[in-house]
């Protein structure tokens, strides 16, 4: 499956949002909102923290297809955790499944956590483009080899996608995916190609980088400047102060 159709949907989203101009009230924001889904130990705060990410996604005029496909995708895998959480395995008199309430409560807890965080990721990356996070994390002094590193790892994503479109179509254009097995062994030939590929990729890309005496950190980036707007970041503070108080109230008065 293509990488560049989801990852140049988020790019786009980003680029076009309504918030693209507010990295640090963002940023706070959806630090706030995965913070209160992951120090309060309810059932509610998951939940609520998602519908709060999709009805803020909205106001931003994030496309509602597009977050809730790789919402979905990563619920789904979230949803596989409860599985072996919830289930005990009994050997006394053969083998039995039992079902584990205390393990099935942990279950839904770690579900509701990592899919309200996802919500709250979601909502940053579909919001604010790579390159205001990326300013944003230098501006925060952090080590300048984590920056690079997801500089490079983020352009490696499109370079390595784009080959592999190609390698496809090479493929299919002489006719290694005309029936099953003749695909299964495109496939392994394909991802052997691709894996040289890359692997060349990058020393050419490390080569690269030190003809311009970038690997011992003598290059450096202009620092980008961040204006702040004391309504907004006060919006972006209350709403998951709300947000907590409202799952605190919850939890005090439903007990979950």
């Amino acid at each position: 499956m293509s990488l560049r159709k989801p990852m140049r949907s988020i790019e786009e989203s980003a680029h076009l949002s309504r918030w693209r101009g507010y990295t640090v009230e963002t940023c706070v924001l959806c630090t706030g909102l995965g913070l209160c889904t992951l120090c309060i130990p309810s059932l509610l705060a998951g939940p609520l923290v998602i519908v709060v990410a999709l009805l803020l996604s909205r106001t931003a005029r994030v496309p509602s297809r597009a977050w809730l496909k790789m919402f979905l995708g990563g619920f789904g895998f979230a949803l596989l955790s409860i599985v072996p959480l919830a289930m005990d395995i009994r050997l006394q008199g053969g083998l039995a499944l039992e079902l584990d309430h205390e393990g099935l409560r942990r279950g839904l807890l770690a579900l509701t956590r990592s899919t309200g965080t996802l919500s709250a990721t979601l909502l940053l990356v579909f919001t604010t483009p790579f390159p205001k996070l990326l300013g944003l994390l230098r501006h925060l002094r952090v080590p300048a080899l984590v920056s690079d590193l997801l500089v490079l790892v983020y352009r490696q994503i499109f370079l390595l996608d784009e080959t592999s479109a190609r390698l496809r179509r090479s493929l299919a254009c002489r006719g290694g995916t005309g029936s099953s097995a003749s695909l299964r062994r495109s496939l392994s030939l394909g991802t052997a190609a691709l894996f040289v590929h890359s692997l060349q990729r990058a020393s050419r890309l490390e080569a690269g980088l030190a003809s311009r005496g970038s690997l011992d950190g003598s290059v450096r980036f202009p620092q980008e400047r961040f204006a702040v707007q004391p309504a907004v970041l006060a919006a972006a503070l209350a709403i998951p102060a709300l947000l907590a108080t409202l799952v605190m109230f919850g939890k005090a008065r439903l007990g979950y």
